[in-house]
């Protein structure tokens, strides 16, 4: 390699590394962090699930719980960047959210409402008015859809008793009668429904109006828990129970590495793509309908799956591989290019210096004929002189330039 193309090489690996990023970028994290709703809800469920599998892929992962699950996102645009992988079940802005995006819905999660049977049953949820009701922190999905669909009844913390607790304590203080109602926001499997249902002194509250609930809240969706969906034997429930649902979505951040975001949608086809109580198989996981935007190799994996460097590569040396591989084959193919043109250059300059080689022939045999060179030999002259002299070419050449200097 001569000593240009060295230069040259030199260069274009700065400017790789400066493209590509140190080799710490490239790597994936040591440790995943998913930040989940509380313990025993349907986010800790999921999230516990996706653990497991990436776990299997080689990943070290850490699930964290918090009552607030409204909050969750705010973890994932913390500037740590400890946490990688959250869920939301509430309305969101994009713009809110720039550093946040979505991969892909993956349940309705239905609001429940489960009253004392001591209670008249009620007509509307106006008639909530004026009870001691119980639901999660405040913070949650579950206190926020609540207060958002009972306001559009006139029932508010000013008539009526609001009490938040967490999930698990919610709902023992509801199965010890300590309360009228609860609402909770979960998935239909989750073990806190079928032990509300089967408790003797409460019922499951329809929601009449849930198409209405649905038209006036927009990240609210109508859902039915249909007869004997818990228990076919009792049934239970004993009819169909219409309610309004929040979608459910796993959201990441921006930066996330490829190799966990690839193994994360892995898990979430196997964990969500079969029925529930209230959708279909095939229903999720989704890409289409989230409020954030859906990350961009969450669009490409739905079309083509996961590429063949994450699939058959470690997870690491996937990473590497992925990050350099572009700047590696722009590097190799200037290079090569850097060498053609010094090729070609060399084969232009051939065939220059050979033409000017035949013009001092025969410019040096006219001048042994008595011929004088006129102007324009003798300003051809000097630029063939300069060229030879600077390209070093043959004695020969320098012969004839010597020979015919006291000409010139």
């Amino acid at each position: 390699m001569s000593r240009m193309s060295g230069v040259v090489l030199l260069m274009l690996a700065a400017i790789w590394w400066l493209w590509a990023g140190n080799i710490e970028q490239v790597m994936p994290p040591a440790r995943v962090v998913i930040q989940a709703g509380p313990t025993g809800g349907s986010f800790d469920t999921h999230a516990r699930a996706y653990a497991r599998m990436l776990e299997a892929r080689g990943f070290q992962v850490e699930v964290r719980n918090q009552e607030d699950s409204l909050r969750i996102i705010d973890r994932l645009e913390a500037p740590d960047g400890q946490v990688q992988i959250g869920f939301t079940a509430q309305r969101l802005r994009a713009v809110d959210h720039p550093q946040v995006f979505s991969v892909g819905a993956v349940e309705m999660q239905p609001l429940f409402l489960f009253m004392r049977r001591s209670l008249p049953e009620p007509a509307t949820l106006a008639q909530l008015a004026g009870l001691r009701l119980v639901m999660p922190q405040r913070n949650s999905a579950t206190a926020q859809a609540t207060t958002d669909v009972l306001q559009r009844y006139g029932v508010t913390p000013e008539n009526t008793s609001f009490t938040h607790s967490s999930l698990r304590q919610a709902g023992d203080q509801l199965w010890a009668g300590q309360f009228d109602a609860g609402f909770f926001m979960v998935a239909p499997n989750n073990p806190l429904v079928a032990r509300l249902a089967a408790h003797p002194d409460l019922r499951m509250v329809a929601f009449p109006d849930h198409l209405s609930i649905a038209r006036n809240l927009d990240y609210l969706k109508p859902a039915t828990l249909i007869r004997g969906a818990l228990d076919l034997r009792a049934p239970l429930p004993a009819r169909d129970v219409p309610l309004v649902a929040a979608t459910v979505n796993v959201v990441v951040r921006q930066d996330i590495h490829p190799a966990v975001l690839y193994a994360l949608l892995q898990a979430m086809e196997e964990v969500h793509k079969g029925q529930t109580l209230v959708s279909d198989a095939g229903d999720f996981p989704r890409r289409s309908g989230t409020d954030l935007p859906v990350h961009t190799l969450a669009v490409e994996w739905s079309k083509s799956g996961t590429p063949w460097l994450y699939s058959h590569l470690p997870a690491t040396l996937a990473g590497i591989v992925d990050a350099y591989w572009a700047p590696a084959l722009f590097v190799l193919a200037s290079v090569s290019a850097v060498g053609t043109l010094q090729s070609l250059t060399g084969f232009i300059d051939g065939v220059v210096l050979g033409i000017a080689l035949h013009w001092l022939g025969w410019l040096e045999r006219g001048v042994a004929r008595g011929r004088k060179p006129g102007w324009w030999g003798r300003h051809l002259f000097r630029m063939v002189e300069s060229v030879f002299n600077r390209k070093g070419r043959e004695q020969i050449a320098r012969d004839r330039l010597e020979h015919l200097r006291p000409h010139m």
